[in-house]
């Protein structure tokens, strides 16, 4: 018996986890390299007859008087001769006064054997692109540098400026030059420096929430309590989230407009009024005036400057402290009424709730049940549905459900699994399965008089029949329920609940400022010492003294005592916040989605408790690492799975949001209401690609144009506070060039100057709101499948940048070219444009579902907890098989789908006996786009002679398949179609 046992970890998975981001933004550090702005800490060498970089040579010499003079006079200035590291960039470009390095490498030099001259050597690091300037300033997309990168180290690639055009356009690139000191590059600093210093700690001083986030301990049931105050007004989903407070750790998503700054600033509110130490981080680095007003026990940090505005605020409050003396408030009264109103706050939420949900049901369903009640005049069985149908009232609305929908096929599919072996079970087995199948619809929900009657066979049938009707009955139902909504008014609830909420507002209020009284009330014995110590933090901030000494870290904790809140607009608090663990009661994180994990770990490990506020759905930070980078750096994490916490891919809130799981809270409503949205169509536009190779600079003047005149009425009606905004960042060049112009042409000041604050972004970058957004989508003729395909990905961006318009969203674009692309066509207005053809396929709302219910349409689609039982033998041979064959297609297998759905149009079109047999018909496995659910194929077993379904697919249009058991080789004939 062996007793070899493999070893165990060396490194502990904390100190794998920090490396790892350690390395990851010394490694941005060192791809994002910047000219020194001071000429005297240069040297530009004036178009060099160039190796080191383009020729890949290893050493050069230089011999050009006008080259070696200004290197010898930056080397003597320099006081250290020849000795050091110096980094070499060529070619360069020039952003506004900065300068910066296409390519780079470290280089030492040399004297020459001949007199003024100089050798330049290579030395052992690579040759580094600056991916920085290439990512954020000239727009190049990741996969667009990796290929630059691939193309320049080539043996066989063209010249750097031949390949630079194709990559660059509108950038100022001059084929110089320079050469500077390396003494800055490589050193760790920021959040890289916190990292190292944390990669010492032991695993057991880490606190509970770092180990809740890396997944070292599991995340405790939530409890709610009713104690809990929002000073601001708050909605039902906030009141939620109020109620968790003092959960170890939340993750809590919204959109722009859903109320999370509101959420954040009653979160502070209530610990502070517990008497805990509290962080909250947040962009803006403010808390709301009715905080400050009721409780001004909080600190600013940040810069230096609101470092020193905070003390210098702190000390006149404690000397106004100093000079009061009030007798702490008993609060016990107030305590009650704020729960009282709590109270009353969540019923008449609750009701709000049950109203608004009815009125929106109300005007979603109509859409849906038109599609529905179209589809069901093709069906053959369309009276018996009917009949079915009509038993649909008012009494037994409430019990249909989307639910009950993939409820239906997945026992169907069982079912017909259970009738191939009806033969082998005997008359009692069958009874045993008829029961099985009543008693599965009515734990499912659904109502008597929906189940099917008879032997197994007809039961079957039934059930077959019941899934093709319960679209029509599911709408029906979703009707009639929001009918009943006619005689309540959901404005009048939602403004009693608004005025609810603002009395609890104005209790919890007076509750906050008698939380600050018995505070101060505690704090006078020591006022002396706390006003000491702010004292001699101001005299050495002002005296310019160093902010990071250990007498300021004691000083901050005296601090705390009087100021239990803390606000700051970054994750960099190092400067002014002990790196102690746990030594906040709460960590508020406002915008996660907007920060990366390597700034936040620090801080987290400050807190005892985390609460991270974001928009799930919102773009991530952009990394220049890219993601090959970021792979490389994963690799060389030695015996840890680090996939989860990948850098350039994983934001805090979306860590999260895998931690919290269903424990998840959402806010809802939105900033921007999507049906605002105007389109403008630029028909004779046309698509530009200065840079052959980058579809990312790709450009269109006239639609630019209309941009602007869209921008120039906004400017005439009053509109302040306008942003432009493309997710092809030649356009966003272009789109700046012609504004400049426009407003040096202006001759009214007044305008001139509205049109130099209009703000221009890509569409990864804009995050902040305006009033005003207008979207270039630049495509139209002369657009290419690859640019085609990639704005479909940057949809989710163009969502964000539609959120981000507090009253007028304009997209402006190509409505022909536009409508081929999926995701962008659901952002233009309303249904104008689509033609729908008439064509086989199944419609996403034939089904009954709301356009909200996606996940719906996949799951009843799918029928994946059923797919084990139903699919037995070969058939599950052939499911499994194609799974595998089309895991990296964009598709969902449909298994026993009936095929009346998936002829949906073209069921009409077939003659009466095929039309007939359809209701009976359910192919093993259908394909279908996860998109459009339109079919691409119908794959079934061979049985020897081909099966009702091959007839009605060739006269519907449809591909049909049939493979013999083990003859797996076809199922590659779908793949490759």
């Amino acid at each position: 018996m062996s007793t070899f046992r493999p070893p165990g970890q060396t490194t502990p998975f904390w100190t794998s986890l920090v490396r790892y981001y350690r390395s990851c933004l010394s490694r941005e550090q060192e791809l994002a390299l910047q000219v020194p702005a001071d000429p005297n800490a240069r040297v530009l060498l004036r178009s060099p007859d160039e190796h080191l970089i383009s020729r890949k040579a290893t050493t050069t010499i230089v011999a050009d008087p006008a080259h070696t003079k200004p290197i010898l006079a930056y080397l003597n200035r320099r006081g250290r001769g020849i000795t050091g590291t110096f980094i070499y960039g060529y070619p360069l470009a020039r952003e506004g006064e900065q300068l910066y390095p296409v390519c780079y490498t470290e280089v030492s030099l040399e004297p020459g054997t001949a007199p003024q001259t100089v050798v330049l050597t290579r030395g052992a690091r690579e040759l580094l692109f600056n991916r920085r300037f290439l990512r954020f300033h000239a727009g190049l997309t990741d996969a667009e540098i990796s290929e630059l990168t691939r193309s320049w180290l080539s043996s066989r690639g063209p010249e750097p400026a031949q390949l630079l055009d194709q990559y660059l356009a509108g950038v100022d690139l001059q084929y110089d030059a320079v050469l500077f000191g390396a003494e800055g590059l490589g050193q760790v600093r920021g959040p890289a420096r916190e990292l190292q210093l944390m990669e010492q700690l032991r695993k057991d001083r880490l606190p509970d929430t770092i180990r809740i986030f890396s997944g070292e301990q599991g995340l405790p049931s939530a409890r709610e309590t009713d104690d809990y105050l929002a000073v601001l007004p708050a909605d039902a989903d906030q009141v939620r989230v109020l109620k968790r407070w003092q959960v170890p750790f939340m993750a809590v998503t919204g959109p722009a407009g859903s109320g999370r700054g509101r959420t954040a600033a009653n979160l502070v509110a209530t610990a502070a009024a517990a008497g805990r130490l509290v962080l909250y981080v947040t962009p803006g680095g403010r808390l709301p005036d009715e905080f400050t007003a009721a409780f001004p026990g909080v600190l600013h940090i940040g810069s230096r400057e609101a470092w020193l505005s905070s003390l210098q605020y702190a000390l006149r409050v404690l000397q106004e402290l100093k000079e009061q003396d009030a007798a702490p408030p008993d609060a016990s009264a107030l305590t009650a009424q704020s729960r009282e109103l709590g109270r009353e706050l969540d019923r008449l939420q609750a009701e709000q709730r049950h109203l608004a949900s009815l009125a929106t049901l109300g005007v979603a369903v109509e859409p849906v049940a038109a599609r529905v009640e179209a589809e069901v005049t093709r069906h053959p069985r369309r009276a018996w549905i009917e009949a079915l149908a009509g038993q649909v009232t008012a009494a037994n609305a409430a019990q249909f459900s989307p639910e009950q929908l993939t409820a239906l096929r997945e026992l169907h599919l069982r079912a017909l699994a259970w009738l191939d072996d009806s033969g082998s079970l005997g008359l009692l087995g069958q009874r045993r399965r008829t029961g099985q199948i009543k008693t599965a619809l009515r734990q499912a929900g659904v109502p008597d008089f929906c189940h099917p009657e008879g032997d197994l066979r007809e039961q079957v049938a039934g059930l077959s029949l019941l899934i093709q009707a319960y679209p029509l009955l599911l709408v029906r139902a979703r009707r009639l329920l929001a009918g009943a909504v006619a005689g309540n008014s959901p404005a009048q609830a939602a403004a009693n609940a608004a005025a609810a909420a603002e009395r609890k507002a104005a209790v919890d209020r007076q509750l906050l400022r008698a939380a600050w009284l018995r505070r101060a009330a505690g704090l006078r014995p020591h006022l002396d010492q706390i006003i000491a110590a702010v004292t001699g933090e101001i005299e050495a901030l002002e005296k310019g003294g160093p902010q990071r000494s250990v007498l300021s870290r004691q000083r901050f904790t005296d601090l705390l005592r009087a100021f239990p809140v803390v606000v700051s607009p970054h994750l960099a608090v190092a400067g002014v916040v002990p790196n102690e663990p746990e030594l906040f009661d709460l960590l508020v994180l406002d915008d996660a989605s907007q920060v990366s994990i390597p700034a936040f770990l620090p801080v987290l490990y400050r807190a005892r408790r985390a609460v991270l506020l974001g928009d799930e759905s919102g773009a991530a930070p952009i990394s220049c690492l890219g993601p090959e980078e970021d792979s490389r750096l994963l690799g060389q994490v030695e015996g840890h799975n680090l996939a989860a916490f990948a850098y350039t891919e994983v934001t805090p809130l979306h860590r999260a949001l895998a931690v919290t799981g269903p424990q998840t809270l959402r806010l809802g409503g939105r900033y921007h209401p999507r049906e605002r949205a105007q389109f403008v169509n630029v028909d004779d536009g046309q698509t530009l690609f200065p840079a052959p190779a980058a579809v990312s600079q790709a450009q269109n003047p006239l639609e630019a144009r209309a941009v602007l005149l869209q921008a120039t009425r906004l400017i005439d009606a009053g509109v302040s506070d306008i942003a432009l905004c493309s997710p092809f960042s030649g356009q966003v060049h272009l789109l700046r060039q012609l504004l400049a112009r426009l407003a040096e042409a202006e001759r009214d000041p007044g305008r001139a100057a509205a049109l130099r604050a209009i703000r221009v972004y890509a569409a990864d970058e804009i995050a902040s709101r305006h009033r005003a957004v207008l979207i270039s989508l630049v495509l139209a003729g002369g657009a290419t499948p690859e640019s085609l395909n990639w704005l479909n990905e940057r949809s989710r961006h163009l969502a964000r940048a539609l959120d981000c318009a507090t009253e007028r969203a304009v997209l402006v674009g190509r409505r022909e070219t536009l409508a081929g692309i999926p995701a962008v066509a659901g952002l233009l207005d309303g249904e104008a444009g689509r033609a729908e053809a008439d064509a086989p396929g199944l419609r996403p709302e034939a089904l009954g579902f709301l356009p909200a219910e996606r996940a719906q349409h996949e799951a009843c689609l799918a029928a994946e907890n059923a797919v084990t039982e139903g699919l037995t033998g070969p058939a599950r041979e052939l499911y499994n098989r194609l799974a595998a064959l089309l895991r990296q297609r964009n598709v969902l297998l449909a298994p026993r789908l009936p095929l009346a759905w998936t002829l949906g149009p073209a069921l009409a079109n077939l003659p009466g006996p095929l039309r007939d047999a359809v209701p009976a018909v359910h192919p093993l496995v259908t394909v279908l786009d996860r998109d459009s659910l339109l079919p691409l194929a119908v794959v079934e077993l061979e049985a020897g002679e081909p099966g009702p379904a091959a007839g009605i697919c060739s006269q519907a249009g449809i591909r049909y398949l049939a493979v013999a058991p083990g003859d797996w080789d076809r199922l590659r004939e779908i793949k490759d179609g």
